[in-house]
């Protein structure tokens, strides 16, 4: 059996997850609680994986930095996803009661707020000649949710728009922890180039893979209910494939722009989608992105870490959760 394709960096990632405790303690022993009960819920810890291979692929050795700026990317990351939670209405998240069901929605909030405060801090401690890369990613993140808003329950959305939204959302902070790993290694433009545009490419394949899984995935396993985009009415590329059906296309369409969804709508929609090709085309999709994401590591010297980023882009798409 082959090992895990983080195997390499699982030491670095303990550190991670040491130092996200540690530095999200606060004098407040309810918010420091707050922050930890976020973190403490688990995640597959990507995009700190990404900042600490990335610094490995191009011959980095002293490995506490890229672990720090890991950890600080994955407290900004848990941060949007309290405001997401929020801003969607979600009750689940791994598994487990999202943060403002399991306390309040002004004290999450603040939660939120907090921890952004914490990454942001550890990050220009500890590299600030990086930060530009997680304001920029952050403000990307921002306005994919905000396009993503303008599209909700419209079904004239196209692929290139759930593209932009993505890029946003998903793949801009992928590429921001990499390049963030190659420029504390003081690696060449080149390789921040490389690693830069592989992980923004398996960035846009793992969103593709996780809203695919929104329809096709088992609550156990994805830690969060089926169907929950659709009772949302987020324009997924399931659903957008799905619309495009001359046979069940037309009765989505009917579906996704109801804005009051029952559960029954939900069932439907989810039996229409499955009906189509349209998972066939998405996990295709996602395919096409990781063909070319490891095109993208060509130019990257042969190293324990850069088949660790080789692995990670195959898991990207094989993975049920």
């Amino acid at each position: 059996m082959s090992e895990p394709w983080h195997s390499c960096i699982d030491g670095e990632l303990e550190k991670v997850e040491e130092i996200m405790m540690r530095d999200l303690e606060s004098e407040n022993p309810e918010l420091t609680e707050m922050c930890q009960y976020v973190v403490a819920s688990g995640g597959k810890r990507l995009r700190p994986a990404l900042c600490i291979l990335s610094y490995g692929a191009v011959g980095g050795e002293d490995m506490i930095t890229p672990i720090k700026v890991g950890a600080a990317f994955e407290i900004i990351h848990s941060a949007t996803l309290i405001h997401d939670d929020i801003n969607d209405q979600g009750e689940i998240r791994r598994g487990r009661k999202t943060l403002h069901k399991e306390y309040t929605i002004s004290k999450a909030i603040i939660a939120g707020d907090y921890m952004f405060a914490m990454g942001f801090r550890l990050l220009a401690v500890e590299a600030p000649q990086i930060v530009d890369y997680i304001v920029d990613a952050s403000a990307a993140m921002g306005a994919g949710e905000f396009v993503q808003k303008d599209f909700e329950h419209t079904s004239k959305v196209k692929e290139e728009d759930y593209i932009t939204i993505i890029s946003g959302k998903t793949a801009k902070l992928f590429e921001a922890a990499s390049k963030s790993g190659v420029a504390v290694a003081n690696a060449d433009s080149s390789m921040l180039e490389a690693l830069g545009d592989f992980s923004f490419n398996i960035g846009l394949a793992f969103q593709i893979v996780d809203d695919t899984l929104d329809v096709t995935g088992d609550p156990h396993s994805t830690g969060k209910a089926v169907g929950t985009d659709l009772i949302e009415g987020k324009p997924t590329l399931p659903v957008i494939y799905a619309m495009q059906d001359r046979v069940h296309g037309p009765r989505l369409v009917e579906l996704f722009e109801k804005v009051d969804v029952t559960m029954d709508d939900v069932r439907e929609a989810l039996e229409l989608i499955r009906a189509t090709d349209s998972v066939k085309r998405c996990l295709a999709r996602a395919e096409e992105y990781v063909d070319q994401a490891i095109r993208c590591l060509d130019p990257v010297p042969d190293s324990i870490y850069k088949n660790s980023l080789l692995n990670l882009a195959h898991y990207i798409v094989s993975r049920d959760r």
